[in-house]
C-alpha cells in the first residue's frame, strides 16, 4: 500500500504543471476545441508543438487511449478536485468549451489575486525577518556588554524580555505548528460534508468558503438544468462520479432525500456552507421554469463577490502586519532603552 502510494505521488510529480502552465492548458485546449479540433486532436498537437513537457502530454494521450476520459489524467498534472469534476461534468453535459473557458477566467482571476497578495506581504515578511535579527543581535552582542557594565539590572522586565524572545518565537512556531497539525488530523478522518460544515463556521473564512461553494455548485448545476436535465438526473450523475469529493457526497444524501419525497431547496436551505439566495433561487427557478439560466447568472454574481471580498481582503492585510510590526519595534527598544534610561535617572 505504502509503495503504492508513494509511486502515485512520484508519478504525480513527474506530470506536474505549475499554476500558470495549468492556465495556459485550459486557454489552449479551450481555444483548439473551438476551432473544431477534437480532445483528443488537441492534445496530439500540442505534443508536437511543445507547448508542454512531451511526457505529461503522452500521459494524457495514454489514458485516452485506455478508453477513459481525458480527466482521469488531470490530477497528475496538479489540477485540484473541484477544476477536474467542473471538467468531468463538462463532458457529461456536452459544454465542454464553456467550461474550459469559465475556468481560464477563474484561474487567472486567482493567479492574479495570489501574486498581489505575494507583493503585499513581501516587505511587512522582510521587515518582520529584519527585526528577528535586530533582536538576535541586541541579545547576542549589545544586551551582555551592557549587563557587564552594569548600565541596566538583569531583573528588569525589558531584559528578561529580549533574554527569553528566542524561546518565546520557538514557542510560537511550535504551537502554531502543533494546532495546524491538530486540525489537519481532525479534518483529515471527517467526510467531505463534515469539512465543509466545518469551514462554513470558522469566523472570517466562512464568508468566503459560502461563497466559493455556492458559486460552484450554482454554476454546475445551472449548465445541467440548462441542458435540459431533470434534478433526479442531475443527482444521479453526481452522486456515480469517481472522484470523491463535496459533490459526490452531497449528491448521495440528496438522492436518498429525493426519494423520500424532500424537495431540492429544503435540502439546500439545510446545510451551513450554502447561502440562503441559493435555496431561493432554486425554489423561484422551479416553479418559473428557468432555473438553469437563472442559477448561472447567480453564480457569476457568487464570483464576482467572492473576489471583490478577496481584494477588500488584501487591502487590509498590509496595514494590520504594519501595525503589528510596528508594535514590535516600540516594544523592544522601550525594553532596551528604558532599563537604561531609569539607570540614568539615579545617577543624576
Amino acid at each position: 500500500m505504502v509503495l503504492l502510494q508513494i509511486r502515485h505521488l512520484q508519478r504525480k510529480q513527474k506530470h506536474k504543471l505549475s499554476k500558470q502552465q495549468q492556465q495556459h492548458f485550459i486557454h489552449l485546449l479551450s481555444d483548439m476545441l473551438q476551432n473544431g479540433f477534437t480532445i483528443y486532436e488537441s492534445f496530439i498537437f500540442m505534443k508536437k508543438s511543445a507547448s508542454f513537457p512531451v511526457k505529461t502530454i503522452q500521459h494524457i494521450i495514454d489514458v485516452m487511449e485506455k478508453g477513459l476520459s481525458f480527466d482521469y489524467s488531470l490530477d497528475a498534472l496538479g489540477f485540484n478536485q473541484q477544476v477536474i469534476i467542473q471538467i468531468h461534468l463538462a463532458q457529461a453535459h456536452g459544454n465542454l468549451v464553456d467550461t474550459l473557458k469559465k475556468l481560464n477566467q477563474h484561474l487567472k482571476a486567482m493567479t492574479k489575486q495570489q501574486k498581489r497578495l505575494y507583493k503585499v506581504l513581501t516587505y511587512p515578511m522582510l521587515l518582520l525577518l529584519f527585526l528577528i535579527g535586530i533582536v538576535f543581535c541586541m541579545r547576542q552582542f549589545l544586551l551582555p556588554q551592557l549587563l557587564l557594565n552594569e548600565s541596566i539590572q538583569k531583573d528588569n522586565s525589558g531584559v528578561r524580555f529580549i533574554q527569553q524572545s528566542p524561546y518565546y518565537l520557538v514557542g510560537f512556531i511550535i504551537s502554531s505548528s502543533l494546532i495546524y497539525i491538530l486540525i489537519k488530523g481532525v479534518l483529515h478522518k471527517k467526510s467531505a460534508l463534515e469539512k465543509a460544515s466545518f469551514f462554513a463556521k470558522v469566523p472570517i473564512l466562512k464568508q468566503f468558503y459560502m461563497e466559493y461553494v455556492s458559486a460552484f455548485f450554482a454554476l454546475e448545476w445551472g449548465k445541467l438544468f440548462y441542458q435540459g436535465l431533470e434534478a433526479r438526473t442531475i443527482i444521479q450523475l453526481m452522486s456515480h462520479s469517481s472522484y470523491q469529493t463535496l459533490m459526490k457526497e452531497l449528491a448521495t444524501e440528496t438522492e436518498k432525500e429525493l426519494i423520500e419525497g424532500k424537495a431540492l431547496h429544503q435540502q439546500i436551505a439545510s446545510y451551513p456552507f450554502f447561502s440562503a439566495e441559493l435555496a431561493m433561487i432554486i425554489q423561484q427557478g422551479e416553479v418559473k421554469g428557468n432555473l438553469g439560466k437563472e442559477l448561472i447568472i447567480y453564480s457569476e454574481l457568487c464570483w464576482n463577490r467572492l473576489f471583490q471580498r478577496i481584494e477588500k481582503a488584501i487591502q487590509w492585510i498590509q496595514p494590520v502586519i504594519f501595525l503589528v510590526v510596528a508594535l514590535l519595534i516600540v516594544s523592544i527598544y522601550a525594553a532596551m532603552l528604558l532599563p537604561i534610561y531609569g539607570n540614568m535617572e539615579e545617577y543624576l
